[in-house]
């Protein structure tokens, strides 16, 4: 099981079929906040919903080792990540994440993708992680920006959303450039 202490009552935690009630309860909480990005936001409407985006986290570990997460903040869900398949000739894969309006300005999304980047890079030995993020989520954008991800260009078109067709940014971080901003080097700078 993938559980992770971030400090100050915050923890990464596994998204296991038995979240999928509190699982709802947080969408339902931050539909307005989250669906303009993230259409399945708007989509999960039922338990079964919520279950069936949990069981796809749940393949994804079985079948990767990359979990799906949640962030919960004093024992209430704040957020989530999430990784898509790895593509195993280049060691590379991308993240997700998410978080509930009113855990926004707290850096707790900025630890969680850093515990997440840490286990990624130095756990499982990956190369490559990608990031997207929507060109009006800029939020999302100055947060991969402060943990050092390089931004690529935009992809234009390259996401359907409520059928509209919208340009990402992608965005990537790979290990060499990892331990160059966390080694001991980077430590004493």
């Amino acid at each position: 099981m993938f559980n992770h202490d971030l400090g100050g009552g915050a923890q990464l935690r596994l998204l296991e079929l038995r979240h999928a009630p509190e699982f709802l309860a947080f969408i339902e909480s931050n539909r307005a906040h989250l669906a303009p990005f993230l259409q399945w936001a708007d989509t999960t409407r039922t338990v079964q919903d919520a279950e069936d985006f949990i069981r796809r986290g749940l393949d994804s570990l079985a079948k990767d080792g990359l979990p799906w997460v949640g962030v919960w903040q004093d024992d209430a869900l704040a957020g989530g990540l999430l990784l898509f398949s790895l593509q195993h000739n280049i060691r590379a894969t991308e993240v997700g994440y998410w978080i509930g309006a009113g855990f926004e300005g707290r850096g707790l999304m900025r630890r969680a993708l850093m515990a997440m980047l840490r286990y990624l890079f130095e756990d499982l030995g990956v190369n490559r992680v990608g990031l997207q993020a929507d060109t009006e989520n800029v939020r999302s954008q100055a947060l991969a920006e402060r943990l050092g991800f390089v931004r690529e260009g935009v992809k234009r078109q390259s996401w359907l959303l409520y059928g509209e067709l919208r340009d990402n940014i992608q965005y990537s971080l790979l290990a060499a450039e990892w331990r160059t901003r966390t080694g001991p080097a980077a430590e004493q700078g």
